[in-house]
C-alpha cells in the first residue's frame, strides 16, 4: 500500500496566467515559486521555501467554464490559524469583489467558500476547538450558516435547490 506523507500540489487549469497569479498572489497571499514559458505555467506557495503547492497552467481565454455536475476537483481549501484570520479573511474577499459561494460551520471547521476568476472553487478555513467537534454527533455534517456572514448564503441554502 501507497502511504504519502502529504498532498504534494494540485494544478488547475486557468485562462489568463497573470490574472490568475494576481489573485493568487494578492488576494490569497500566495508566494511565487517559479515559472514555466512553455506550457506557461506558475507555481505558487503558502509558508514554504522549497517547493509549490498550487499549479496554475494556462489553458487560454477560450477555456470553457468547470462543469458543476462533471467529474473533477470540487475545491481547493487553504487553512487559516483560527476564526480571526477566517473573519478578516471574508472581509477582505468581500472588499475584493470576490463572489462568496457560501459559508458553512461544518463541525470540524467554519469555513467560508469562494471563486476564483476562473470558476475554480476554493475555501479558507479554521478548525474548531475539540470541544466544538466533541459536541456533534457527526463532525462533519454541520451544515449552519456562519454568524459573521450574514449576507452570503449558507450551505443548506446553496445545495436546498430552487424553492417550490
Amino acid at each position: 500500500m501507497i502511504r504519502p506523507e502529504r498532498i504534494g500540489h494540485v494544478v488547475i487549469k486557468v485562462r489568463d496566467l497573470e490574472q490568475s497569479k494576481r489573485f493568487y498572489r494578492d488576494v490569497l497571499g500566495l508566494e511565487l515559486m517559479g515559472e514555466l514559458a512553455q506550457p506557461r505555467i506558475a507555481f505558487l506557495a503558502a509558508n514554504r521555501r522549497d517547493h509549490h503547492e498550487i499549479g496554475l497552467l494556462e489553458v487560454g481565454a477560450e477555456a470553457g467554464d468547470p462543469a458543476p455536475g462533471a467529474v473533477g476537483l470540487v475545491h481547493i481549501a487553504f487553512r487559516l490559524a483560527n476564526d480571526a484570520e477566517l473573519i478578516a479573511a471574508h472581509r477582505e474577499l468581500k472588499e475584493r469583489g470576490v463572489r462568496i459561494h457560501f459559508t458553512v460551520d461544518h463541525g470540524v471547521t467554519n469555513s467560508v467558500y469562494f471563486f476564483d476568476p476562473d470558476g475554480n472553487e476554493l475555501e479558507v478555513y479554521a478548525d474548531n476547538s475539540r470541544e466544538h467537534v466533541d459536541s456533534m454527533p457527526n463532525p462533519y455534517a454541520g451544515l449552519e450558516k456562519l454568524e459573521f456572514a450574514p449576507d452570503d448564503p449558507g450551505m443548506r441554502e446553496v445545495f436546498a435547490g430552487p424553492k417550490t
